[in-house]
């Protein structure tokens, strides 16, 4: 019991790890940052994608007042302003939702009395618009993928506990993955590509690849670990390849 209790909190601090790094080193990660202006804070976050339903909102919090700004945006060449305007502790600006798919290019301008702060200071931050996820598809979608990974990370640990539960657990990560590439994510990118009541969407819009190879990869592997074949070898293989796939969604 106490092997099985060490195995299962090591699982989840992998997976925490593995997550995190994802995360922070995620092309979609959003530029974010705080400076000071007469010794009070004002902080940013440039985001690199949208799934708002209306528009895409950008917030500056301040603790200063008397800050303005300009949130400077563009698309096919053609260059807008938009005002910042005064809320509470900040600034807020907004930009209409586009198609799913399409980009733009923005930035934001802030001015202080004489000061003039340019975020990002040489460059354009390139924004994807993508259609509205309803929150239960979405936490759906992402309960299965880190439950998957979870599990393949404990069939790796769990040959330190002479496989006792390794069939076990190979299933249940098949059952995850499955569901997942077959019925949840695809429902994901319906939403996502917004072809819910608007069109029928490409096969290959609505099914991962990355996914797909994952769930074949788990279905090889349960077909050789249930005949007793190469199975610390296999075991290790496959749980190295889903992280390594999962790296490169």
């Amino acid at each position: 019991m106490k092997n099985q209790i060490i195995l299962w909190l090591s699982s989840l601090v992998i997976l925490f790890l593995i997550g995190y790094v994802k995360n922070v080193t995620s092309q979609d990660y959003p530029i974010t940052g705080t400076f000071g202006i007469e010794g009070r804070k004002v902080s940013y976050k440039l985001d690199r994608v949208s799934f708002d339903k209306t528009s895409y909102k950008n917030i500056i919090i301040s603790d200063i007042k008397g800050v303005q700004g300009k949130l400077i945006w563009s698309k096919n060449d053609v260059q807008y302003e938009n005002e910042f305007k005064e809320i509470d502790r900040g600034l807020t600006a907004e930009i209409p939702n586009l198609e799913p798919g399409q980009q733009i290019k923005y930035k934001v301008i802030l001015t202080h009395l004489d000061k003039h702060f340019e975020i990002p200071e040489k460059d354009f931050v390139t924004l994807t618009f993508w259609g509205n996820i309803p929150s239960p598809v979405n936490i759906i979608n992402y309960i299965l993928l880190y439950a998957g990974l979870l599990m393949s990370i404990r069939c790796v640990l769990e040959l330190f506990d002479n496989n006792k539960n390794l069939k076990k657990f190979i299933v249940i990560v098949c059952i995850f993955f499955i569901t997942l590439t077959i019925l949840i994510h695809p429902l994901y990118n319906s939403y996502k590509f917004g072809a819910i009541n608007k069109k029928i969407p490409n096969i290959l819009e609505l099914l991962e690849p990355f996914y797909l190879v994952i769930m074949l990869l788990w279905v090889i592997c349960a077909v050789i670990i249930f005949n007793k074949k190469y199975v610390s070898i296999v075991t290790i293989f496959i749980s190295s390849a889903t992280i390594l796939l999962y790296f490169l969604l």
